[in-house]
This record gives structure tokens, sequence and C-alpha cells, in this order.
């Protein structure tokens, strides 16, 4: 027994950092008696009274962690008993309590009050109190900012932001000892300390959310001095963790073409294992194992050098702009400390069914090993945080401030964290927060639920239930147990999550085709795909690229609800001969049947056998045999599912303003109705024809197929007034090309018009659309040239260079033919072309002047069969051959 009546007591608490430290002494030193921010959770002690066998709990002071978990058992405990002795009354032992911590706050107070922190474009410490956008200190550094701004756990951190990118490597030097110094004066802890040794993780962000592609580098900082430290703070067994994850790192990118040797097995001997890695990196470098800052300005190094080489890939997920990576430095969170010390990640719903909560964990390792998928997690599903407490104290803890971050991004949340236990203490810390990617089953009951609740809007709904979403709930899903009887052949960078298909392979649009129409599954497989494959993808069932794809797949993929699967060059799969070869020579041929899971990231070769989806029949009140947990959730899923569509029929109109939610709204919830779709875009085009032009000529590269969806769904004389109102726009302001709307004019002209739709046009629209053409013709090309996925290099090309000539054929001219059909005078047409027109559309009238029989040969039934069937349409007489 420890105490005079207290036996044991342990302390769950958020991670503290520099922020809750400030707002513990400004309350307690400053009596400014500040309201606690939003992400505020006191700490609380649960302790256990002798000769009882229930335990107690209170909330305690963020001061007051400090007495009660030092290494002195009888000292602590003692504390602990003067607390509850003190809120019982007892004046003298709250006295006592008020003056230690009160000195203690009063020596915090000393150090942290002259410290001021580095701040500019290139530095942003965690204690700013400014708002930065995504570009400039990422979208994970946007999200962690603001989290520490209100309070939540997130450990003290430093920003390098992306405008070091292109800085050189002195002016580098400079910003990364500014922020280093920040996060030593957060911490008082220092770089290379034989005392109190600052080790932080340094993490790679982009202003997009790229999960798992940018690199993350752990244990930053330790070298032969410091381990010295660690080792008398934590024990031998805990600093030689750190120890071989840091030489681990280091040899990895030292020895880039090495295979790593066995690190489960190296574990068993880990003074074995540290002398390998340690001589290994000597005889390269000696001196990232002696200087902390040489080290990790190395670690910085490698970032810019993994962004220089996979642009292309991160491009592939980005629409428009110049992207650059920020480094976030952080302050470790050790989940090494200890077999109760854990990293994981928290779903706020549970991410394969939506009901309950979820925690997916590992006990005793580095959380990189969960997030690489280096290690099989533990999946622990509850529905009230009591279920958890004794296995999971820390996830106990932050619980209640779940429903809080779901209100502050509007949607199901998941959280990277870790959690650090010691002395009687149990830590929770968060390293990221995201948007939920989940199944379709688990967002369509979160999202409704979300909504029902108000925590959003009903738009807001709608956009969180994206197309592949409602595919999957529809979809047959895969038996687990199939997996046996397949072959193994790559990875791969999915584009959707927690997608399934089987499906034969197919090497060419014109055989893919072929295929979907005697009713096979088919995935279309290339090397790379160009924007006009994206026609093809909507009626595939799925995407396999050899090389990171452009913009315009991601988007139809994620649009159509296509799996896909990009990037397999980089696991050693090559294209021959209409054939997938992999590193160990096994083939995927045309015909071939595969297997792709997003949810394992990998392909197989082989039919998986699947879980009949009767969700659908459910629906339609066809009766069959459920298990009865399955009758339980078809029941709640059925109402769940009437609801939203309800709410998707009320929808007004004045509730969608954005193009982006309006084509989200016709590809996800007006799919299966498509008059419907038709009618709802019409006459939201009615309503919002000035905001449609302005957002069409605001159009980026990338975005051509959602747009050339909705304008092949307007009626033709809605065609005809968009034209009107935005070459009068162009033309006023001089825009063309790139800069009206990337181009989108000259695509969407360059599909077959009628008749009736030159004729409401002048001589000058006409002449400004044909110049449009040209310049989209011009445009195409120069994707053909820099190659499809790199879309960004195109659009430096373009602006740098410019578009350079093309040798315009009859094909180009056909699409007009139309046009031609009722045109006289071309001389005036000729006339009108706009100032700074491009000189290849003067060709291209010239051409267009010519007589019919230089476009179609009246003496071959099926060319003069094309021009006849176009007259027939139009109610006209077929041309004479001679005329023009």
């Amino acid at each position: 027994m420890i105490g005079n009546y207290v036996s044991s007591f342990e302390v769950r608490g958020n991670y503290p950092n520099l922020n809750l430290i400030k707002f513990s002494i400004m309350n307690r030193i400053n009596h400014k008696e500040l309201n606690p921010p939003i992400g505020y959770l006191p700490p609380e002690v649960e302790y256990w009274i002798k000769d009882k066998k229930k335990s107690y709990e209170l909330n305690v002071r963020f001061e007051d962690i400090h007495f009660l978990i030092q290494k002195d058992e009888i000292k602590a405990t003692e504390y602990l008993e003067n607390i509850l002795e003190a809120r019982k009354g007892n004046t003298q032992t709250g006295k006592k309590i008020k003056q230690q911590t009160s000195k203690f706050l009063n020596k915090k107070n000393r150090f942290y009050l002259p410290v001021k922190f580095y701040e500019d474009d290139f530095v942003i410490p965690s204690t700013s109190r400014n708002k930065f956008d995504n570009n400039q200190i990422s979208h994970k550094g946007t999200m962690l900012l603001d989290l520490y701004q209100e309070g939540y756990p997130v450990p003290d951190f430093c920003i390098l932001s992306s405008k070091t990118h292109l800085l050189d490597q002195e002016e580098r030097k400079f910003y990364l000892e500014k922020a280093i110094k920040n996060l030593e004066n957060m911490t008082c802890q220092q770089l290379g300390s034989s005392k109190s040794p600052l080790v932080f993780a340094i993490r790679c962000a982009m202003p997009f959310y790229v999960p798992g592609l940018m690199p993350t580098y752990l244990n930053g900082g330790v070298t032969r001095t410091s381990i010295k430290a660690l080792i008398r703070i934590y024990g031998n067994e805990v600093a030689n963790k750190i120890y071989l994850h840091n030489l681990k790192t280091i040899y990895s990118l030292l020895y880039p073409d090495k295979e790593i040797p066995d690190y489960n097995s190296l574990t068993a001997n880990m003074n074995k294992s540290i002398k390998f890695f340690y001589e290994s990196i000597s005889e390269k470098d000696y001196q990232l194992l002696i200087d902390p800052y040489y080290q990790v300005s190395f670690f910085i190094k490698q970032v810019h050098e993994f962004y220089n080489r996979n642009q292309d890939l991160l491009f592939t997920f980005v629409k428009k702009g110049e992207h650059y990576p920020s480094i976030i430095l952080q302050k470790m969170v050790w989940t090494v400390r200890d077999s109760d010390s854990y990293p994981g990640v928290l779903y706020s719903r549970h991410s394969r069914t939506g009901l309950g909560t979820q925690i997916e964990s590992v006990r005793n390792i580095f959380g990189e090993d969960i997030m690489t998928g280096i290690t099989q997690t533990d999946d622990t599903e509850y529905f009230h945080r009591n279920e958890i407490k004794e296995k999971f104290p820390e996830v106990y803890h932050f619980d209640p401030l779940l429903k809080l971050l779901e209100h502050k991004i509007k949607s199901p949340a998941t959280i990277e964290f870790a959690a650090e236990s010691g002395e009687r203490i149990n830590y929770f810390a968060i390293l990221q927060l995201n948007m939920s990617a989940v199944t379709g089953r688990a967002m369509l009951l979160s999202a409704v639920d979300l909504y029902q609740n108000k925590v959003i809007t009903s738009k807001r709904m709608i956009e969180l239930i994206h197309p592949y979403h409602l595919t999957q709930i529809f979809s047959d899903s895969i038996d687990d147990n199939s997996f046996k009887d397949l072959e193994f052949f790559s990875r791969g960078v999915s584009i959707l999550p927690r997608t399934a298909v089987t499906a034969k392979a197919y090497f060419s649009a014109t055989t893919a085709l072929a295929a979907k129409k005697k009713g096979e599954k088919v995935c279309f497989c290339k090397e790379n795909f160009i924007p006009s494959d994206t026609i093809v993808m909507g009626e595939v069932d799925a995407i396999i690229s050899l090389t990171p794809a452009a913009i315009h797949v991601v988007t139809a993929c994620r649009g159509f609800g296509v799996p896909a699967f990009l990037n397999l060059e980089d696991y050693g799969v090559k294209l021959v001969s209409n054939k997938f070869i992999n590193s160990k020579g096994l083939e995927i041929r045309e015909g071939d049947w595969i297997t792709v899971t997003s949810k394992r990231q990998m392909i197989f070769i082989g039919k998986a056998k699947y879980i009949p989806a009767r969700f659908r029949k459910y629906l339609k009140g066809q009766k069959f045999k459920l298990e009865p947990k399955e009758a339980k959730v078809f029941e709640n899923m059925s109402k769940v599912y009437m609801e939203y569509q309800e709410i998707v029929n009320s929808l007004k109109l004045e509730e969608i303003v954005e193009l982006n939610d309006l084509v989200r709204l016709i590809q996800t919830d007006l799919k299966d109705v498509p008059q419907k779709a038709k009618d709802f875009l019409n006459t939201w085009f009615d309503k919002y024809t000035d905001i449609y032009v302005d957002q069409i000529l605001k159009s980026e590269l990338g975005t051509h197929q959602d747009q050339h969806m909705l304008y092949k769904m307007l009626t033709l004389d809605r065609k005809v007034d968009l034209f009107k109102k935005i070459t009068k726009v162009c033309l006023e302001k001089n825009l063309k090309g790139f800069t009206a709307g990337a181009f989108m004019l000259g695509r969407f002209i360059c599909l077959p018009h009628p008749i009736s739709f030159w004729k409401s046009l002048n001589s000058r629209e006409i002449a400004f659309l044909l110049n449009e053409s040209v310049l989209f013709e011009k445009y195409m090309k120069v994707l053909d040239n820099v190659g499809e996925r790199r879309i960004n290099r195109a659009r430096k090309k373009i602006l740098n260079e410019g578009l350079r000539n093309i040798q315009l054929k009859i094909e180009n001219a056909q699409i007009f033919m139309s046009l031609k059909l009722i045109v006289k005078n071309w001389i005036d047409i000729q006339n009108s072309l706009p100032p700074d027109f491009d000189e290849e559309t003067k060709y291209l009238i010239e051409i267009l002047k010519k007589p019919f029989n230089y476009f179609y040969d009246y003496k071959t039934s099926w060319s003069k069969g094309e021009l006849q069937d176009l007259c027939d349409k139009e109610g006209i007489p077929l041309p004479d051959p001679d005329s023009v």
C-alpha cells in the first residue's frame, strides 16, 4: 500500500505542448482566468482506495501532472491525497498544493516569457497565431496549425514553408537553423544534447492530400552523443529501438539499391543490428553519425530530391498551378516507450460499417510501420468509450473530442495518433486529421446521420457521397477466402478507396469496347493514357496504367467510379507486345482474367469469388434468406438510402452554385435518371448562365472531361446562348485558347453541331469559334509531345513557348461540315477573325472552301453515304460534288 488511503492511480491526458503550458501559466500565474480552448480536455486521474474494489475519477490541472508522475511514487501518491483533501475543504493542503504548482509555473514562465519565436514566409512555428494557405505550409501543415491554435493535443512543430524549396543550399541552411531553434525553445530540449536531446520527425507534405506518397523520416537528430542521454532517460531497450530505426532510415537512403536486411530478425540481437547499420553508414558518410545538424540537413535534402524525382506522380493528383513541398519538423512522441504505448488510426465512424468507432493499432512500434503497411494492425470496434477504458485509456480520454472534429471538418474524421505511456501517465497526441476514406455503406450511413444531426447541410451530404460509394453499395463484394487461389502480380497506386473488380485485361480501346459489347467485364490496360481515353473509361470496369495518369484520367475515374491502378512501372512491370510482364516474368495477356483490389493495393492474376450484392434486390422488395445480423443491416441501410434519395430529390437549384457541385450531383445522384439530370442541368443553366460562363472561362487544364459531360447535356438553344455570351466576353477581354478556359471552348466546338446551331451565330462568332478549334488541336498536340501525364508541364510549355504549328487535316475540317452546308460567303467569316488570331485558322477556312468532293468520294457509297446521312438528318438535298 503506497499512500495513507490511495493504493494506486494513473493519469490520462492530452499530450502537452507549449500552447497548453502557456494557457496554464496565464490562468494560474497571471490570473487571467481564460476560457479553455475548444480542443482542451483537463487531465483526469483514476485512483483506487484501499480495501475498495471500484475506482474513482477526478479532473486535475496541467501543472498537477508534473507532481503526479514524479519518479518517487510515494511522493506522487501523497500529492494526489493532498488534492483530495483540499477538495474536501482542507485549506492547509490547498495552500501547500498552490505553493508547489506556483513555483513550478513560475519557473516555466521565466523560461518562456523572454523567448521570441522566429517567423516569416519561410519559417512558421506552431506558436504562430496567423493563418496560412495550403500552398505555403501544405494541407497537413494547415490542419496541424489550426488544431494547435484551437488547443488540440498536437506535439510542438515548426514548418519550413514551400518557399524554401526554391532556395539554394546556403539559404535553406539559414532557415533550417531558425526552425530547429524554434523547436528547441518550444520543448526545452536541444539538438544533440547529452542531457535533454531534441529528437523530431521530418514530415514532407504537399498543398493537397496525397496519402502515403510523401516521405517521413522519424527520429531525426539521433547521434552517438544523444543516444547516451536517451539510454539514461528511457533505458537501453527503448533507446536502442530509437537508434536502430534512425540508422536503418539513413542506410536505406544511402543504399537505395540494396535490400535492407530483415528488420524483424535483426531486432532479436539489437546490438548486432546497430553495429551492422553503423558500420555501413560509416563507410559512406561518417558525419551522419556524429553531427545531428548535418544529419537533419541530409534528411531535408532527401525530401527535396524525392519531390524532384516524383513530380509526375504528384501532378497526377492536382489540377492546376505550381506546387512545392513543405517540411514539418515535429517533436517525436515515443510509441516504443513501453508495451502500453502505441501508434494508431482512429475513425470517428467505423471505416467499413459506418457504425460505432474504430481503432487500428499495434503496441510498441513506430507509427511509420502502420502507415506504410509494414505491420498488420489490430482492429478494435467500440460503441461507447467505456468499452475501451482499460485497453486504450488514451483514446478513452480523447474520445469526447471526436464529435467536435466532425463538426470542424464537416465529415467523418480519421485521426493518425500516437499514445505514449510513462510513469503512471497515458498521453494522446494528434499527428494528422483528415476526412475519412471509408466504404460506400459507411459513408452513406455516416453522411446521412451527420445531416440528420444538423452537423452538415444537405449540400455537404451530397458532396461526401461520391459516385464510387454508391457503386460499392450496389456491387458484389469480394470473398476474402478466394485470395488463396489468386496469384499476386503487382502493387499499384489506387485512385478509389476500398474497391475491387475482377475483369479481363484488354490493351486497346477497340478490343476493350468490343469486349464490353459482348457483356464482358473489362480492365483497360495501357502504358499511359491520353485525355481522349476518358471517353472509353466511362464504359469499362477498371483501369491499369504503367505510368502516373493525367489528371483527366484521375478525375474521370473518380467521377465514373472506375477503379484505377497507376504507376506500375515503379513496381517493375513492363508492357511488351500487348502484355504486362512483372519483375519475376509473370505475364498478363490480352483477355486474361485479373482481380484488382484497392484495399490491398494489389493486382492479382485470376478470378476472385464474390459475395452477391443483394441490397438492390432488397430495395425492390424481393424475398430471400438473410442472416439476422444481415437483415438488421439491410433494414437500416434501406431506411437511410430512402432518406438520402428524398433529400436529393428535394434539392433546390439555389443550393447548387459551383460547377463542381453540379458535376457531382449529376454523376452521382442523378446518374440513373438521365432525363431528370438533363432537366436539372438545363433549368440550372437558365438560372445561373452568367455564373456558368464565368466558371467555364476560369477552367484549368485537367477539368475538360467534367465540363464536356455537362455541355453535351445542354439543349441546342442553350448551347447557342452559351456561345453567344461567352464569345462576347472573350472578344471584349481578348481571351482565347489557354486564357479562355484552358481551351475548353475549342473542345466544345469540336463536337458535331447541327445546321440550326450555326445559323444562330453571326460571322464574328463563327470566326472566333473556328479559331478556338485550332487552338484546341494545338493544345492536344502539346499534350502528345510532352506526355499526357505531365499536365502541369504542358501548361509551362504553352505559357513559355506558345503553341507551335500543326498540320491540319481533312478530319479537322469535316467536324464543321454542317457549317459548310450553309455558308455561302467564307470571305465574310475570314474577315471577321479576331485580332491576334492563329494563322492556321485561315488555312482551316481555306480547306472548308474546297468543293464537297474534296472531303467525300462520291463514287464510293460508304464515303458518299456519310454526307448523305448528314443531309438526310438535316432535311436538305445532297450538294453537288463540285459545289463549295
